[in-house]
């Protein structure tokens, strides 16, 4: 009887010890399950994204092209192709045609009377810069159009001018028949002709020109003419 009392007491503790390792072990396994659940949770919520196709690289066949002005460039480079810029001066009194192809220019201004200049130079980053023997042009080009200051002799005009299509643009009579016709024309968007021509050192105005066939008759001859084309060179 002496040892009932300590054999109750272990008893006791080996119930509350169960007890209390009952309670750890559920204790651990409702954490485990909350994390798990959590994990679960947080797995579902980034599926989306993940499942969203990656960006293609710039460049790639897949990407889209991006867009670059070409023809009459934005002025961040050398005119590119072939372009053609015709109209009157401000005030109308002259009128001026521009001809440019892969940055390299040529341009003829005139008043259809006495006074002529045929320029060339070049056209790049948006800047226009020609001369000749009798002038000089300085000025701007893009989004379709052609601005600044030209001169002939003493007279010098403002202009704008746009881009125009063929026939309009600069013509001269071929170099090799310049003894019987010596003559330059700008021919405007309009169809009408403004030219000056030289014969027996006497200048006054240009006679017109079969825009179809590029001749036109002299004392019977048929005259070739020739477009100013400033990749050959011609026209000045």
């Amino acid at each position: 009887m002496k040892f009932k009392a300590p054999l109750i007491t272990l008893g006791a503790g080996l119930v509350v010890a169960g007890v209390l390792y009952t309670l750890n072990v559920d204790l651990s396994n409702d954490v485990e399950k909350n994390n798990a659940a959590a994990n679960q949770a947080a797995t579902t919520a980034a599926a989306p994204a993940s499942s969203q196709p990656a960006a293609d690289p710039p460049g790639s066949a897949a990407a889209p092209a991006s867009s670059a002005a070409v023809g009459d460039g934005g002025g961040n480079a050398a005119q590119q192709g072939t372009v053609t810029y015709a109209g009157a001066v401000d005030g109308g009194a002259a009128s001026l045609a521009i001809v440019v192809n892969n940055g390299k220019a040529i341009a003829y201004v005139c008043d259809g009377k006495k006074v002529e200049a045929w320029l060339n130079g070049t056209m790049a980053n948006g800047q226009i810069e020609l001369t000749g023997a009798k002038g000089s042009l300085k000025g701007t080009y893009g989004s379709g159009q052609a601005k600044g200051n030209v001169s002939a002799g003493t007279r010098s005009w403002g202009f704008t001018i746009k881009t125009a299509t063929a026939p309009s643009g600069l013509y001269r009579s071929a170099a090799s028949l310049r003894g019987k016709l010596d003559a330059s024309w700008v021919v405007l968007p309009d169809g009408r002709q403004v030219g000056v021509q030289t014969r027996n050192g006497e200048t006054s105005e240009a006679p017109p020109f079969d825009v179809n066939s590029r001749t036109a008759t002299v004392d019977g001859t048929q005259i070739p003419i020739e477009a100013g084309n400033p990749a050959a060179g011609s026209g000045y």
